[in-house]
């Protein structure tokens, strides 16, 4: 009995430490620089939010990592050919919002080349880390040759003095890799407070249109949610001037890839709590992927809708 009181055995729930990548890259053709952000999965007895806090838990040292794009071109007999092209990312720190990891220090891997990403190639990503050997991979191919269908060179109208309120909708084609579809109106204004103007806007973002089979696809703003948004997301403020400028309208397309991580992702609906887990990173955790984002920029308003913003909003436009 002494002998049994006696023992005391220390029991560590931890595993022992492994390396483990998270990686996170949606490649844009249309942007001139792309973001990648690498971080490494940490455990400890501490708590994990304190833990999740301190810059060096879930950073790499940047000095023991090289990151490269490789631009990869498939031949007929469906192999890869590798080229000789390839970018080396470096890091760089980029202010984050709030929240529960560093905002210190956080680090993102960058490079800028319009001409390097192009149709038809598909792109490799590697992590090495030179201190350990460790070697992370990830490749895709680009979403690309995305077009509205819809004449976006007149203006729009959400009201007209005789019918009332109208509709605007929107088609476009699918884009080669393209498998989902984020639709968003921008109402750009300014706001006049004393001597200072403020360049402000106001974004209308639609469900997402998911491809089903047909190469022809729609999205309708209504006219009466136009306003009610403008209502919504504008305060109402006697001492400000504001005047309408133009709208934007911006798609954003997405792979299958994005579509599946965005739906795996999605807040619990059911009882069952069992999430399952996505990844297209070998040797690691997380997602490399592309999307296209295509703006068009200047679209103006009918004179009913700028009148109807002006004598029935009371947002003091003028």
């Amino acid at each position: 009995m002494t002998l049994l009181i006696s023992c005391e055995t220390d029991f560590n729930v931890n595993a022992d430490w492994q390396e483990v990548t998270i990686l996170y890259a949606l490649l844009d053709q249309n942007s001139e620089t792309q973001f990648i952000k690498i971080n490494k999965a940490f455990l400890g007895q501490d708590d994990a939010l304190a833990m999740a806090s301190i810059s060096d838990s879930s950073n790499f040292n940047p000095n023991d990592l090289l990151v490269k794009i490789h631009k990869l071109k498939q031949s007929n007999f469906g192999s890869f050919d590798t080229l000789p092209d390839y970018r080396i990312l470096s890091d760089t720190v980029v202010i984050k919002d709030e929240g529960l990891f560093p905002t210190d220090n956080n680090i993102i891997y960058t490079f800028s080349d319009s001409l390097f990403l192009s149709n038809d190639f598909t792109y490799l990503i590697t992590v090495e880390n030179i201190t350990t050997g460790n070697l992370v991979s990830a490749n895709t191919e680009l979403v690309n040759g995305f077009s509205f269908k819809t004449n976006l060179t007149y203006n729009f109208g959400f009201y007209n003095e005789n019918n009332g309120f109208s509709n605007k909708t929107l088609s476009w084609y699918k884009a080669n890799n393209g498998e989902i579809y984020q639709l968003d109106l921008i109402f750009n204004f300014l706001e006049i407070i004393g001597n200072d103007t403020i360049n402000k806007s106001v974004v209308w973002s639609k469900p997402l249109v998911e491809y089903v089979g047909s190469d022809l696809m729609i999205s309708t703003f209504e006219g009466d949610e136009f306003f009610n948004k403008l209502e919504n997301s504008i305060d109402i403020n006697t001492n400000v001037v504001r005047t309408f400028v133009d709208l934007n309208v911006r798609m954003t397309v997405g792979t299958e890839d994005l579509y599946t991580y965005i739906n795996v992702n999605q807040p619990f609906s059911t009882i069952v709590q069992e999430r399952p887990s996505f990844t297209n990173i070998n040797n690691g955790i997380g997602l490399f992927s592309s999307r296209l984002t295509d703006v068009t920029y200047g679209i103006g308003l009918n004179d009913d809708t700028k009148l109807y913003i002006i004598n029935n909003l009371n947002l003091s436009f003028q």
